[in-house]
């Protein structure tokens, strides 16, 4: 009786899978999922042992997701010490700790292919079979290099299926045994159309390669890419954040000569910003990005990518209506033009900068943001921080000078401002003249604090006005705040 039972056990739960057995079009509906959840580890794992992505909320998110893409059991064939040395198989933990330890300085190059996939029945699902190859290139502890190109890979992912939809899909097991390759496999290529299969780490891919031909091929040493959110609104969100850094993490790969990162130096001749946005197109979704110089001047034509929306599962790409809302009203309101025309090295030019850098940011509850800001002739500053509240607060409490002798020297905002409810869409203005702006007149003092008591757009208003002989410059940072994140 011991042993039917026994018997019983692995013979029922085989027998629910076989009911669901997949035609051939919900495999490959299957295998199109499975690919996006080996692509989205791809992206995640690269942009995590890629020691230039240092952006905390980039590296946050990426973890979520390549956590999310793996069981708790998974094993790896141990490929990241050269010569294989050591345990053939570990666990995930270990292969991890290896990546992020041993590649530390020069970071980990990780991209695979896939071009077949087989199915097999297990209890409460499917072991899905990716076959292809897979390149590791890095310095092991910065002595030994790492070079495996090409080597044939094989990828282990279990999925459930309810009513012919992968519901769950996780990585099991990643290694080169391929001896137990059965007779029908599944073409992941043979005619398919590209775009139904594409995933977003190889779109991204695609872009790079766009943006890396755009580069100027002298003088350029430092890129700095601010965050691509919905729009171009500045809201930042899960999906902008993974968009970003998959976008530094190509580009690193691509071009080793451009440093990517927030320029240290004055040269604003060395200096490229890459700036732009998505949006929902129809069944697409599209990305546009513009490279501009150190002036905020465009180089080159607008640079454009795409991908189905049902090849990007499991993704808010939108962030919340209501903070879309504020942040197309605040855009009208700042909008107004200040300096026109192309900027030229002997004109004011003012920059502004967080602890993060340029462009649309985000921090959770309990960050710290710091400020600076630098100008390259003697100017006037008004900085004014506008939080989810709604209040508005005059930084420095005044307007203040940047003499000649602090001039290209970056200067440090006392102010300091700790993420704390009510969280949301907030902007930081600062503006520049070389004469005086007009007085702002609606202003209380509290608790050290300088609170401007007027409408935002009236504030634009005086600020921006200037006269045709003293032209004010603008910066503006988007700043979403968000609560901590929920452990994992």
């Amino acid at each position: 009786m011991k042993r039917f039972l026994t018997v019983l056990f692995f013979v029922l739960p085989l027998h629910c899978s076989l009911g669901q057995e997949l035609s051939p079009y919900y495999k490959i509906k299957a295998a199109d999922r499975v690919k996006q959840v080996l692509k989205d580890f791809e992206s995640a794992f690269g942009l995590l042992t890629n020691p230039y992505i240092i952006d905390s909320e980039e590296r946050d998110e990426a973890s979520y997701r390549m956590r999310a893409s793996l069981r708790d059991d998974a094993r790896f064939e141990n490929d990241l010490v050269p010569d294989h040395k050591g345990a053939k198989n570990i666990d995930f933990a270990e292969y991890q700790r290896i990546a992020f330890i041993s590649y530390k300085k020069s970071g980990l190059t990780y991209h695979a292919d896939w071009d077949e996939a087989e199915f097999k029945v297990v209890p409460q699902g499917y072991l899905v079979l990716f076959y292809g190859s897979k390149s590791l290139f890095g310095n092991y502890q910065g002595v030994k290099r790492l070079q495996l190109e090409n080597v044939p890979c094989r990828a282990g992912v279990f999925i459930k299926v309810v009513e012919n939809q992968v519901t769950e899909a996780r990585i099991g097991f990643m290694d080169t045994d391929l001896k137990e390759k059965g007779k029908n496999t599944i073409s992941l290529t043979d005619q398919r159309n590209p775009l139904e299969f594409i995933t977003l780490p190889e779109v991204i891919d695609k872009l790079s390669g766009q943006v890396a031909r755009a580069i100027p091929k002298s003088g350029v040493t430092r890129l700095f890419i601010e965050e691509i959110t919905f729009q171009g609104l500045g809201v930042s969100n899960d999906f902008s954040k993974q968009l970003t850094g998959t976008l530094k993490s190509a580009l690193t790969r691509m071009n080793s000569d451009i440093q990517i990162g927030l320029s240290a130096t004055r040269s604003m001749d060395a200096l490229l910003k890459l700036k732009g946005g998505y949006q929902k197109a129809g069944n697409f979704l599209k990305i546009g990005v513009q490279l501009f110089d150190g002036y905020d001047q465009p180089v080159g034509s607008e640079l454009f990518a795409e991908i189905l929306l049902l090849n990007i599962p499991n993704a808010e790409i939108e962030p919340a209506e209501h903070l879309v809302r504020e942040a197309q009203r605040i855009r009208e309101i700042t909008d107004s033009k200040t300096a026109g025309g192309d900027i030229k090295a002997t004109e004011l030019l003012l920059e502004v900068s967080t602890d993060k850098g340029y462009g649309p940011q985000s921090y959770r509850e309990g960050d710290i943001m710091r400020l600076k800001v630098r100008a390259n002739k003697p100017c006037t500053v008004r900085m004014i921080y506008r939080d989810a509240a709604k209040n508005i607060v005059r930084l420095r409490n005044d307007d203040f000078r940047i003499a000649a002798d602090a001039v290209d020297k970056w200067i440090e905002i006392p102010e300091k401002f700790e993420c704390a409810a009510p969280f949301g869409f907030e902007m930081l203005l600062a503006y520049a003249t070389e004469g005086n702006f007009k007085p702002i007149e609606k202003i209380q003092e509290q608790n050290g604090f300088t609170f401007i008591l007027d409408d935002l757009k009236n504030i634009v208003d005086i600020t921006a006005s200037g006269n045709e002989k003293e032209k004010i410059v603008k910066c503006t940072i988007p700043i979403t705040t968000q609560a901590k994140r929920k452990a994992f």
